[in-house]
């Protein structure tokens, strides 16, 4: 992934916006809201990482989006609807959070990990040493059939998302996980009781829920601070990171995030967004702040690499230092 320059675009002016920004005037002035500075991102991000994998994961950027970020003393409640990998939240650690996502597994995963860390750390080390197709496959079924117990229910998504080919976790319409077996050539890098433990640490004082992110999104309020990471829209029909659950992530939920997000904005909640630099996504938002990344990812299946000019949305104006900029070339 090959970052280039953070530049700032569509940035309103006062009195010219009639949603977002403009009905959070009080928001926008430096004097009342804090960002992250660059020194305390770059060392918030070796805190806590991430132990699963997630198409379109922000770790390896996440150094460049934390400066983007209110300070913690500037806001209430830390929302996630799309929590995926979670680097956002790890890096974070907010004192008060609401983590949430659509797939059901995911979030079954991060509750166990966070009240069960050495049961599932031990069922791990156990799958580490029996890794083969033939056991990922065994495994994977026995995940679809819901038959385990909490733990090993937890302990088996874990090591499907790290076995599986290129990380990618997709369902069938059926809601059954179907990615192939395809780990790196030195086998799935899966957590140890440590990593789990850390992890569990920062987790166990949040509210873990799994809903629609407009349902979850309803207990927000004034002052707090969301920040939403949805499926971006695919290049393609076929794109499997749309495909994170049975319900397709489609251009009617874009725009139906879109208005959500109007709605939290004359709330008053502090609002970030990461999504795809695509003209139609840019309209959705022309009435926002916007900071622009130059991002190379690998996706889509077949290992094609294209240049994916990823955006950073907010209702509130994002200052950039000289050296983020200098970071970020």
């Amino acid at each position: 992934m090959d970052i280039s320059v953070l530049s700032l675009v569509g940035q309103p002016s006062p009195g010219t916006v009639s949603r977002g920004p403009a009905s959070f005037s009080n928001l926008r002035n430096s004097k009342n809201l804090t960002i992250f500075n660059t020194e305390r991102s770059e060392s918030a991000t070796g805190l806590v990482r991430p132990f699963l994998r997630w198409a379109g994961g922000k770790q390896k950027i996440i150094k460049f989006l934390l400066p983007l970020v209110p300070e913690a003393q500037s806001f209430g409640t830390y929302f996630e609807p799309f929590f995926g990998a979670g680097s956002m939240f790890f890096a974070c650690q907010p004192k008060l959070a609401v983590l949430s996502d659509v797939n059901e597994d995911l979030m079954h995963c991060y509750r166990q990990v966070a009240n069960n860390p050495s049961a599932i750390g031990r069922l791990l080390s156990d799958y580490r040493e029996k890794n083969t197709p033939e056991f990922f496959y065994k495994v994977r079924r026995s995940l679809n059939a819901k038959a385990d117990s909490k733990a090993a229910r937890a302990a088996k998504f874990i090591y499907l998302n790290k076995a599986a080919f290129n990380g990618i976790y997709r369902v069938n319409c059926k809601g059954e996980f179907n990615v192939p077996y395809g780990p790196s050539a030195n086998g799935p890098a899966l957590p140890t009781v440590e990593q789990l433990k850390v992890a569990s640490g920062v987790l166990r004082g949040a509210q873990i829920k799994c809903g629609d992110f407009e349902h979850v999104l309803k207990d927000a309020k004034r002052g707090d601070f969301v920040y939403l990471d949805p499926p971006y829209p695919p290049r393609s029909e076929t794109a499997y990171f749309t495909h994170y659950s049975a319900s397709r992530f489609d251009w009617e939920q874009q725009e139906r995030l879109a208005r959500v997000v109007d709605t939290l904005s004359k709330r008053g909640c502090l609002i970030m967004l990461s999504n795809v630099g695509q003209k139609s996504i840019l309209k959705l938002y022309s009435e926002y702040y916007v900071a622009r990344l130059n991002v190379v990812r690998w996706l889509g299946s077949n290992g094609d690499r294209f240049r994916v000019r990823e955006v950073v949305v907010t209702n509130y104006r994002i200052q950039t230092s000289q050296r983020q900029r200098q970071d970020a070339k």
